[in-house]
């Protein structure tokens, strides 16, 4: 057991929750037992840390605590974390990730340090995080394990001590990937857009089917095995948004939540465009009927009127029980000009990631835009793919070409897919 990894799967229900403040988990351990655990509230509530030692109580005397993220020491609407952990008789700290802000970043270990606690931070403090009691995988189900970037991780529990280091270290790798975002909106006040798409052997990712005007758009398929559906299942849980375009939704009828991994259902995003959404299709799509916790309500932006949508939200059209949608109209200047719309929107609601799943048109258009940081390229080598798309009788949808200068990150294979990484 790794007692950062306790710490990393409990933040992630708090994603979309604490914004724009991160999304941090901690536990307080003493003696080999997990006696508090904790997550950062909702803005001006406590954080992590402050919930984790009101959980542990006077069993945090002595104690040591595991926190995702380098404690606060500065007073905003919450009083500072290391302040809290001091009073609480904390004997050690071990953080995952160094906090990018200024105000905080290496000031909180002299703090910590100067009032007589050991501290440990990064990789170190993973590895150190190992439990003695036995070792488990650096997460406990497939999806986080994929994501860590390393497959081997999907072999099993290990035996022997090096195995656990190794997976400390992947545990690190994966919690510096969540904080990824975080580290981006601190920078630049704006939201980090992530773009997962899978392809093909041949290079497709759906099939055209007749639309509107005979536009083409992406009819279901099923490209990526079950360890690709789980990674991908664990960005969404990571984000704060997803985003699809109204073709997807037509085609698919996607629910755009999680289920094949631990967190919270990121708030539904639909880029609507100069599609007029019908009274039918806001009755049947799952995106308009599906119930949503407080707070996520889905956002439709668009360049055209949505009646439809505002009588779902005048309750003159059936909707789950307090649903409603929020319309946001765009300037409808360009492609580039509301892509910017939104992102400037979503920024200023502090979100950190918005997980982008587009159908090769929008791809392209996004591709073109320059507006993303991310873009998570699955590709199956599994031949049977293409032969279903080539029995259906349709006509492939291609996966539009990549930009010029992007860098390859990383790639590896889980299953039959191949997962390639890029950045701009």
């Amino acid at each position: 057991m790794n007692y950062l990894n306790l710490a990393f799967e409990n933040s992630l229900f708090s994603v979309g929750i604490s914004r724009p403040n991160p999304a941090v988990g901690a536990v307080v351990v003493r003696d080999g037992i997990v006696v508090g655990k904790g997550r950062t509230q909702r803005p001006g509530n406590a954080h992590a840390e402050v919930m984790a030692l009101r959980d542990a109580g006077e069993l945090a005397r002595g104690a040591a605590i595991y926190v995702t993220l380098e404690p606060c020491c500065h007073y905003g609407r919450t009083p500072p974390c290391t302040k809290a952990i001091i009073e609480a008789g904390i004997k050690e700290v071990y953080f995952a990730h160094a906090d990018p802000n200024p105000v905080v970043r290496g000031k909180s270990r002299s703090i910590l340090e100067e009032a007589g606690i050991k501290v440990y931070e990064g990789q170190d403090a993973c590895e150190r995080a190992i439990a003695d009691t036995g070792w488990i995988d650096s997460c406990s189900h497939d999806g986080c394990k994929v994501l860590s970037g390393n497959p081997a991780a999907m072999a099993g529990e290990p035996e022997t001590r090096a195995e656990a280091i190794a997976e400390a270290r992947m545990l690190f790798h994966e919690i510096e990937r969540f904080f990824e975002a975080y580290d981006f909106y601190v920078r630049n006040k704006a939201t980090f857009v992530e773009i997962k798409s899978a392809i093909s052997q041949e290079g497709y990712m759906g099939a055209v089917v007749g639309g509107a005007k005979g536009t083409a758009c992406n009819a279901p398929l099923k490209i990526t095995a079950q360890g690709a559906n789980c990674w991908n299942h664990e960005l969404r849980a990571m984000s704060d948004a997803i985003l699809v375009g109204a073709g997807t939704v037509l085609a698919d009828n996607p629910s755009l939540d999680v289920r094949l991994a631990q967190g919270n259902n990121p708030v539904k995003i639909i880029w609507a465009g100069h599609h007029e959404f019908s009274a039918d299709e806001v009755a049947t799509l799952r995106v308009f009927q599906t119930p949503v916790e407080e707070g996520k309500a889905p956002i439709v932006f668009t360049c055209v009127p949505q009646p439809a949508l505002d009588k779902l939200n005048a309750g003159e059209a059936p909707a789950a029980e307090n649903f409603a949608i929020e319309v946001v109209a765009l300037s409808n200047a360009s492609f580039v000009a509301n892509w910017h719309e939104m992102h400037a929107n979503l920024s200023a609601r502090g979100m950190h990631r918005l997980m982008v799943e587009p159908g090769a048109r929008l791809a392209e258009e996004i591709f073109k835009c320059g507006l993303w940081n991310r873009l998570d390229l699955w590709q199956s080598s599994d031949a049977t793919v293409d032969r279903a798309l080539e029995s259906s009788g349709a006509d492939g949808l291609a996966y539009p070409e990549l930009p010029t200068g992007l860098v390859a990150k990383e790639s590896f294979m889980i299953g039959p897919d191949v997962l390639t990484v890029y950045s701009r």
